[in-house]
């Protein structure tokens, strides 16, 4: 590894830890698990349901994950299981990617060799903490926000209201004070949603360290942290897409040919597949190639084909691929913003007191630094 600067200049190194074998397969098999739990939870709740309700959501969005805020005419009980499971989903990336910034972090202090195995062990320890901090901040901000909505509530008692009011109105500085903390833990907690499992770990921490050293760099280094969470976004809107369209590229390569020499066969296995995805596939090859009919020449609309035993699995096939395809494009996001959050934590660590978190502890009981060197910004 080359020279560790401690400044801007750090956070392109995701462009080389970022893509990772471990690091994207790891957040992969994250992405699977979570669309897995989400697609059983939404059928089943629409199961128990009853009615035509499975069948209409099946005709109109197949396996397509589509987020609750966009359907609004779900019965409850569905509702519910969407939100759960992006609840789960959430769960998932964090405790992935904190594993994914243990990888980083130990590849950034010589051990190259540190496993995915040894990933999942630091999980076991550290998952408490990294669901607990995160609950932790929502929890604050809620027990924070009784404190005015009990005052409003009680303003609606009859005869005593009023004057409790104007007795509450005479804290009004303290109240003001109470919304600052609030707005301060709200953004807060928005750092967290980035930096929190980099938190746990880079430093081992438990939820009390973690949520401690989220205010602390939020207060002590706000612009630096926008600034290089800016250079982080900007590098992701440069390397996701070219990742993409290696994807792309590499799944062409592999149809076109087939396509040519069995036009109908495949016409009809991907219709059948892009029926599957809720007709997000045909969207998709409008959007890029803006006309359908240049590759695949169906109407999914009108000329949907009759089903045999081999386009069938042909479709199956085709399915899994896309959505492993589809997954790992996202999995490379999240492995950069993985990668990304824990150079930068790193990086402003050093520059808020001055504590090297790749200094590491060897079996000899010394302490080995690796190259570095603070350079001025």
């Amino acid at each position: 590894m080359g020279q560790f600067q401690f400044k801007y200049t750090d956070i392109l190194r995701v462009c080389r830890y970022g893509f990772s074998a471990r690091r994207i397969g790891l957040h992969l098999v994250g992405i699977l698990l979570a669309y897995l739990i989400y697609e059983i939870l939404v059928y089943l709740s629409l199961a128990i349901s009853g009615g035509s309700e499975i069948n209409t959501y099946w005709d109109t969005y197949g396996f397509l994950p589509i987020p609750p805020f966009f359907v609004t005419d779900l019965k409850p009980l569905t509702t519910v299981a969407m939100w759960l499971g992006i609840i789960i989903f959430a769960s998932i990336f964090f405790l992935v990617s904190a594993m994914t910034s243990k990888i980083t972090i130990e590849q950034l202090r010589g051990d190259t060799y540190f496993s995915v195995g040894n990933a999942v062990k630091f999980i076991k320890l550290k998952w408490q903490t990294v669901i607990g901090s995160f609950l932790s901040l929502p929890f604050l901000i809620l027990l924070l926000l009784m404190i005015p909505v009990s005052v409003a509530l009680l303003g609606n008692i009859p005869y005593i209201g009023k004057p409790i009011l104007i007795f509450a109105s005479v804290f009004s500085p303290i109240g003001f004070f109470i919304g600052l903390i609030i707005a301060f833990i709200f953004v807060v907690f928005i750092a967290s949603l980035f930096f929190m499992p980099a938190i746990v770990a880079t430093t081992g921490s438990d939820a009390f360290e973690t949520i401690y050293q989220l205010f602390a760099i939020v207060w002590n280094q706000p612009w630096r942290l926008v600034f290089y969470g800016l250079l982080l976004f900007l590098l992701k809107m440069l390397l996701v897409p070219i990742w993409g369209i290696f994807c792309v590229a590499g799944i062409m390569i592999v149809i076109v040919p087939t396509f040519r020499l069995h036009t109908q066969f495949i016409q009809e296995s991907v219709a059948i597949a892009n029926k599957w995805l809720g007709g997000g596939l045909q969207k998709t090859i409008e959007f890029i190639f803006r006309d359908d009919a240049v590759l695949f020449g169906f109407d999914n609309t009108s000329q949907f084909p009759v089903a045999t035993i081999s386009t069938v699995i042909c479709a199956i096939l085709l399915t899994l691929t896309l959505i492993s395809l589809a997954g790992g494009v996202i999995a490379y996001l999240f492995s950069l913003a993985s990668v990304g959050t824990t150079l930068i934590y790193v990086v402003i660590r050093m520059r808020l007191d001055e504590n090297n978190l790749i200094e590491i502890i060897g079996v000899d009981g010394q302490l080995h630094t690796l190259p570095q060197h603070i350079g001025d910004e």
